[in-house]
């Protein structure tokens, strides 16, 4: 339901028009080439057909990612068998142990799925031999040589963890990147970015990741591992873990899992989210727009994360909201002609907590105000030509992509004044 109504105190003819609201896509048409995993209300994992808003988890924000790839052949974990009573059982295709096992042997023991996540179940149980953690027991989730990589590029790895079984978390959750040269011969193991005890919560709410930027030339392959630290020499380990869903991917965070076709061992990917409003006429030269959205991590340097961009079609001529590159700052911008006008920053938002931002704009000013505080004004001309919004985007490229989740976008074809920017961005 698109929803028309006046908040309390605004000027008559400037009734808000809904054009997306939680679990409702209101006026947007949303594109994307191929499914694409999506959390439900219920928090189980689900597939998002071609063309669908991904309405996340309970909240029902709408989720907005760039394309991305995920480089390991079976985060669905095929291959797996379970163990008998003194056997070790199968690990899934491609996973395999690498380095010293320390005294500590392992068992699969068991397989499946629970909430829409694939998992395996590990055992590990034994006692210590070393004292030092960087000696765990660890696990290769790819071939030595399948993951190429190079000088600067950040990679992402993530998996959801539940631990089934042991008293005592003598164990610690790690994982990172076993560097390789191009051959696959071994360079160094990068300190673990994430290390953790996961519970015995369910599997859904345990998610953990580690990104880590190559820094050296001689890089030219990637090794990624998940290592079961212990630190004590002599201690009796028997923990039962379990692990699914993993995922590799190039970026500064984790992104929603991508999954191959279930019976398919290969890298899959994800396409861009393109959430679309055209109204017939196009903006005028007035107008106020006021998001609520939620980002779960910082902008990563040189890739600024959008809220929503209106523009000519591209992004040359744009009047445009977004978590500028490299930080947490939330920004306005006026670009006309490839030039920018005007820069509008009226402070930060927290990760992974919601905000409210209302910005409004005409000829010669422009005005924008976050979470009920300061507004910030400016007196920049407009670029014409204005047609489309564009929502979770900063860029017509779509690779200046939010990577969070917008939960509502109202607009009015007029220019609030600043009181009322403060009253709307600082409601609950």
């Amino acid at each position: 339901m698109n929803l028309c109504y006046f908040p309390a105190g605004a000027l008559e003819g400037s009734a808000a028009l809904r054009v997306l609201g939680p679990d409702n896509p209101g006026r947007l048409a949303v594109s994307r080439t191929g499914g694409a995993q999506v959390m439900a209300a219920s928090l189980s994992l689900a597939v998002a057909t071609a063309d669908t808003p991904r309405f996340n988890g309970a909240a029902r924000r709408l989720l907005v990612e760039g394309a991305r790839s995920n480089q390991l052949r079976n985060p669905r974990l095929a291959g797996a068998v379970v163990a008998g009573s003194a056997a070790t059982g199968t690990l899934p295709t491609y996973f395999s142990t690498i380095g010293d096992a320390g005294g500590l042997s392992w068992q699969v023991t068991g397989q499946g799925s629970e909430n829409g996540i694939p998992y395996f179940d590990l055992r590990l149980y034994g006692t210590r031999q070393y004292g030092s953690g960087d000696a765990g027991w660890r696990l290769a989730l790819e071939g030595m040589t399948q993951i190429a990589a190079g000088n600067g590029q950040t990679w992402t790895t993530s998996l959801f963890a539940r631990k089934l079984a042991g008293t005592t978390s003598v164990l610690t959750l790690r994982a990172g990147f076993n560097l390789r040269s191009e051959t696959g011969s071994y360079l160094s193991l990068p300190t673990a970015a994430f290390s953790g005890q996961p519970s015995g919560a369910p599997l859904a709410g345990q998610r953990f990741s580690a990104s880590y930027t190559i820094s050296s030339a001689n890089v030219g392959r990637l090794l990624p591992e998940i290592h079961f630290a212990n630190n004590t020499a002599g201690e009796v380990v028997d923990e039962t873990y379990r692990i699914g869903a993993l995922q590799v991917e190039q970026g500064t965070s984790a992104s929603s899992p991508i999954l191959p076709p279930a019976g398919s061992l290969a890298v899959s990917s994800r396409e861009a989210d393109l959430p679309l409003w055209q109204p017939p006429g196009g903006f005028g030269t007035r107008g106020t727009l006021v998001v609520r959205a939620m980002l779960p991590q910082i902008a990563p340097f040189g890739a600024s994360q959008g809220l929503w961009q209106i523009d000519d079609g591209t992004d040359q001529n744009r009047i445009q909201l977004r978590n500028t590159s490299a930080g947490s700052a939330i920004t306005g911008v006026v670009d006309s002609g490839g030039t920018n006008l005007a820069t509008l920053s009226p402070g930060n938002m927290v990760p992974g907590t919601p905000f409210r931002a209302a910005f409004a704009w005409a000829p010669g000013d422009q005005a924008l105000c976050l979470n009920g505080g300061e507004v910030q004004t400016a007196a920049a001309a407009l670029p014409a030509g204005l047609t489309r919004l564009l929502v979770g985007h900063a860029s017509t490229q779509l690779n200046r992509a939010a990577f969070g989740e917008v939960e509502l976008v109202d607009y009015r074809p007029t220019r609030l004044p600043n009181p009322m920017l403060q009253a709307l961005s600082g409601a609950a």
